[in-house]
């Protein structure tokens, strides 16, 4: 009876210690946070695959601006005194792709067989896209040039001219394309009218004509004014 009394005071003893010692967890009742409303240095990122190559750029027309032109020309001139005469040649020139508004310029080189002529011109414009459509393209032109001409039996001449034209094409790649064309030119001969003595020139052609060259030498024969239909067809490097 003894040791059983000896065990429950013990017994009773630990109880109480342990009691002193135990502490209740804290619970938290606060609500979790939101994620959605976390700041961006909190987000968590994954990084992409480096290692995946993106597949090359299609070239396409709409990356070219200048195109570079080699063609063939031919004029129906009709030229003062009832004369017709074909002109015939190449040309080189410059541009903004057909396929877009912009500006061009060309260098063109014609001749004629039977008058033995040569004819020289540079002119620059702009163009206007019309069409352009599955390759197919329609654009019209305008300009200002200037012509020099070489034909046996006239004094050499001079001409400010005015070209209008349609060019249509198609391009076979982004980068090449043929076409073929159209228009009218007129031409204004602007050669002087006179030579004095002193190898100076006169527009004029009445009394007083190189009175202060020393007098007339001759009157220049000039060819005259011309116009009529034009023709072309070539090739464009798009660039």
């Amino acid at each position: 009876m003894k040791k059983i009394y000896v065990g429950l005071v013990a017994s009773a003893l630990f109880l109480n210690a342990s009691a002193e010692n135990w502490k209740p967890l804290a619970v938290n009742h606060s609500s979790p946070d939101d994620l959605s409303s976390s700041s961006v240095d909190d987000q968590v990122y994954i990084q992409p695959n480096t290692d995946q190559q993106l597949a090359p750029k299609q070239m396409s027309e709409a990356e070219f601006n200048k195109s570079l032109s080699l063609e063939y020309t031919a004029q129906k001139g009709k030229f003062e005194n009832n004369i017709d005469a074909d002109i015939k040649g190449g040309a080189i020139g410059i541009s903004a792709v057909p396929t877009k508004n912009g500006i061009w310029s060309k260098f063109e080189f014609q001749k004629n067989d039977d008058y033995s002529a040569d004819y020289y011109e540079a002119s620059f414009g702009g163009q206007y896209n019309l069409v352009n459509l599955n390759g197919l393209y329609l654009t019209g032109t305008y300009g200002l040039g200037i012509g020099f001409a070489k034909v046996d039996g006239f004094d050499n001449s001079t001409f400010i001219t005015v070209p209008v034209g349609l060019e249509a094409g198609y391009n076979f790649t982004p980068r090449f394309a043929l076409f073929t064309g159209i228009g009218y030119k007129w031409a204004w001969d602007v050669s002087p009218s006179s030579t004095c003595n002193d190898g100076s020139s006169s527009n004029s052609v009445g009394s007083g004509t190189c009175s202060s060259h020393g007098g007339i030498n001759h009157y220049n024969d000039n060819i005259g004014n011309f116009d009529g239909l034009t023709y072309k067809f070539g090739m464009r490097y798009n660039f």
